[in-house]
């Protein structure tokens, strides 16, 4: 009885461990990363829909942007990067390519059928010594955002933004109100990437460039260059039209506080749209976006997001179909009708879809096809946190701007000669 006992167990464990390995699901990481993290419910939809269409399992996590690119080098570092990733446009790409870390997708992309759908200025961001390693899963040109209720309550005309430097600050001196904390216009002035898109955005509104061509020298020690950033420092420490916090916010806060009419003006885009009427329905027709204000010639520049796939990943090929997946036209074109936004990386949703006939859309996609990119190479990262020292060096009345830009020539011309 004890013998056909033992038998029995071994037989229904035999069974259950069996059972097991075919009911094991396949399983990928993902991290997103930026400001579409704050759509965790269209996330958790679009993972579930995943997930029950292919038969696996997807580990998610949805990380803050400020913390973010250094979690991402340390899990890459230690061996222990997610199988796909977002990278932000401005340069992650090309990094991670060069440390190694990422696959490439050249045959992936050759073979996919959305590849041409993709607009033809974003590959550049994603490519390293003539590979592609990432698909841009969404895309973004820098605007002016502002609060028209706060236009018509200092007597300015909604329909009439500011164009030029002079009349920004203008503007922003009429809309600022220190006594009850209401600002005119929102310098991005914490240590993280928006500053520095900051600066890039007044330096181009002022015909200077921060390379030059080939991406070898600095090129922003320039009298576009300082006085670029002496006005857009001077917007905080000289004519105070900015918020006393300026060097701990950057454009997620100022977007709020313009939701609840604290801030009238600030850098912001087509990601802006869901996340300031998700901050405060109420503010849905009361906000507006224009070209930003130049000194010499219109500008902006673009960013976003593109998927990747580590170079660790055990599972490339469903990684692959994960991304192709967010990347489809009937993905994108459900999360614009539900979210409103950002703009996808595939012109044929954004050519198709109702929303983007709305006012505020067309001037997005009227700035994005001439709009500027941060220069993709390796070393940007580095660049970008040597401009941004050089910024709040200046916010904090350390340096002048002629002095901290002459610094951060010779730290980003030893980064760019390694």
């Amino acid at each position: 009885m004890k013998k056909e006992l033992v038998v029995l167990c071994t037989v229904i464990l035999i069974v259950g461990l069996f059972s097991g390995v075919i009911n094991a699901k396949e399983e990928i990481t993902v991290w997103v990363g930026g400001h579409i993290v704050a759509q965790e419910d269209l996330w958790e939809d679009i993972i579930s829909n995943f997930e029950e269409q292919e038969g696996v399992r997807v580990d998610y996590q949805l990380i803050g942007f400020d913390v973010y690119f250094d979690r991402l080098v340390v899990a890459f570092k230690a061996g222990q990067g997610p199988d796909v990733t977002f990278a932000d446009l401005g340069g992650w790409v090309p990094t991670f390519a060069a440390n190694g870390w990422l696959e490439p997708m050249d045959n992936q992309l050759a073979n996919w059928n959305g590849t041409n759908e993709i607009w033809e200025n974003l590959w550049p961001t994603v490519e390293y010594k003539g590979h592609k390693y990432g698909l841009p899963w969404y895309t973004d040109c820098r605007l002016l955002l502002y609060n028209k209720k706060m236009f018509r309550k200092a007597g300015l005309d909604p329909s009439k933004p500011p164009k030029t430097w002079d009349e920004l600050l203008n503007y922003a001196q009429i809309l600022t109100d220190q006594g009850n904390r209401v600002y005119g216009y929102g310098v991005s002035g914490k240590k993280t990437e928006v500053s520095t898109l900051g600066y890039i955005m007044f330096l181009f509104a002022n015909n200077g460039k921060l390379l030059n061509d080939d991406y070898s020298q600095a090129a922003f020690n320039t009298s576009e260059g300082i006085k670029a950033l002496k006005f857009y420092t001077d917007l905080y420490k000289k004519y105070k039209v900015s918020p006393s916090n300026t060097l701990a916010y950057g454009e997620d806060e100022y977007r709020n506080m313009m939701a609840q009419n604290k801030v009238a003006m600030a850098i912001g885009g087509p990601w802006s749209f869901p996340l300031i009427e998700k901050a405060n329905p109420d503010i849905k027709d009361e906000y507006a976006v224009a070209l930003h204000p130049y000194n010499t010639k219109p500008a902006s520049v673009f960013g976003g997001w593109a998927s990747v796939i580590s170079k660790q990943s055990k599972n490339k090929g469903l990684a692959w179909k994960f991304i192709k997946y967010i990347t489809s036209y009937e993905v994108w074109d459900m999360w614009i009708k539900r979210s409103g936004g950002p703009l996808p990386a595939r012109r044929d949703v954004a050519e198709d879809s109702p929303v983007f006939k709305d006012s505020k859309w067309q001037v997005v996609l009227q700035t994005f096809p001439t709009a500027g990119f941060r220069p993709p190479i390796p070393e940007y990262p580095e660049v970008s946190n040597v401009i941004q020292t050089m910024i709040q060096n200046v916010l904090l009345g350390k340096q002048t701007a002629k002095e901290a830009i002459a610094l951060a020539e010779i730290e980003v011309n030893y980064i760019l000669s390694k």
